[in-house]
């Protein structure tokens, strides 16, 4: 991470003030993707579109006025896979017990379990909501248990509850469990066929305080975000994920978040900003929240 790549743009000062009330933690993690590859690089690029970001937001009509501590990367040199996950929890607990809202830019999707766990045991979260094109709840895949595909598997092992929305894409194991489980799961093609944002009500209605939002960026039609392993047709809109979004962080405590598995391609911006954009409207939304 350059020395510049603060997010928001942000001055350099706040920026690297330890008593800010926001906290971006990025986690450059690549081990288990599947399918496109560049996950990487996703933190980085993240945070240098955000630099585009106005200081303004047109939905709110207010002044974005975020004081935002951006970390430097993690590193996962000569760490194994389990060892990793003990780096992310611990960077995540740290920011968590002392009562900031943790934004955690991904990397691939493996990373969210660990962080989950530190919120658990430093903000009491109960339920997590997963805006996802695909499930993640296969028990291994590909010989681990720590895969991208496992995520929210891990998570439910937890014991925290799990909402799952714009998901379209599951393996028949998968929706097996889903089934039997009982597992709250809002399809795609169902949200895409709402008049209304009555949908939005009953996510709220599935989710328990304090809650933590994991934002998968191939849960957008992939017009709007190319950049990401696997993208899957018929993905939300940008409304219909701000709109949830608002409504989450209004009726919910929300403790913590993540933006994972942006894949940026070479000569367009579009899947990173897009990210930068999202993460920069969560922060606010927990803002006036408290207000």
């Amino acid at each position: 991470m350059s020395k510049s790549s603060h997010f928001l743009n942000i001055d350099a000062r706040i920026a690297a003030d330890p008593s800010a009330p926001y906290v971006v933690l990025p986690v450059p993690y690549e081990r288990t993707v599947s399918y496109g590859h560049g996950t990487a690089r996703g933190p980085d690029a993240i945070l240098r579109a955000s630099r585009e970001v106005e200081d303004f937001d047109e939905e709110l009509k207010i002044p974005m006025g975020l004081a935002v501590q951006t970390l430097r990367p993690l590193s996962f040199k000569r760490c194994t896979d389990s060892r990793a996950m003990d780096v992310i929890r611990t960077a995540a607990a740290k920011e968590l017990k002392r009562k900031r809202f943790l934004l955690t830019l991904g990397g691939e999707h493996s990373i969210t379990p660990p962080v989950v766990d530190a919120a658990i045991r430093n903000g009491g979260v109960r339920s997590v909501l997963q805006l996802d094109a695909h499930a993640d709840l296969r028990d291994n895949f590909r010989g681990t248990l720590l895969s991208h595909a496992c995520a929210l598997r891990r998570c439910r092992e937890l014991g925290v509850r799990t909402v799952h929305v714009g998901i379209r894409s599951c393996s028949t194991t998968e929706h097996t469990y889903v089934r039997q489980g009982q597992i709250p799961v809002f399809w795609a093609a169902d949200i895409l066929q709402e008049e209304d944002d009555a949908w939005i009500a009953a996510v709220c209605r599935q989710l328990e305080s304090p809650v933590y939002v994991t934002v998968d960026i191939d849960v957008f039609e992939p017009a709007l975000v190319p950049g990401t392993g696997t993208p899957e047709p018929g993905g939300l809109g940008w409304g219909q994920v701000t709109r949830l979004l608002r409504r989450v962080f209004a009726a919910h405590t929300v403790v913590a978040a993540d933006v994972v598995e942006v894949a940026p391609i070479p000569h367009t911006q579009v899947s990173e900003y897009v990210a930068a954009r999202l993460g920069a409207k969560m922060l606010l939304y927990h803002r006036c929240r408290k207000q």
